[in-house]
């Protein structure tokens, strides 16, 4: 069960917690290194780039933002329970 301290009320989220949309953020920024690695200067990187900007950066950032403001022990705790697969 998440932890309701990272459960936001932002509409952008459709009802996902804030930890569940950094957990896919991270993901998501993961493929977009390994593309700039592979091929930095493709179209296809800076096409997913772009879309990761216009889909999903303004609601990370957010769910970042509201993050940081939990107290750290509830910050680490939630972050712990994200690894072990439990967002």
């Amino acid at each position: 069960m998440t932890d309701p301290g990272l459960t936001t009320t932002d509409d952008a989220n459709e009802g996902e917690s804030d930890l569940a949309v950094l957990v896919r953020a991270r993901q998501r920024l993961r493929e977009l290194v390994v593309q700039l690695e592979v091929a930095p200067f493709a179209e296809q990187t800076a096409e997913s780039m772009r879309a990761y900007l216009d889909e999903n950066a303004t609601q990370a950032s957010s769910a970042f933002a509201r993050w940081r403001q939990l107290p750290e022990q509830k910050r680490t705790g939630q972050v712990g329970q994200a690894l072990r697969g439990k967002s």
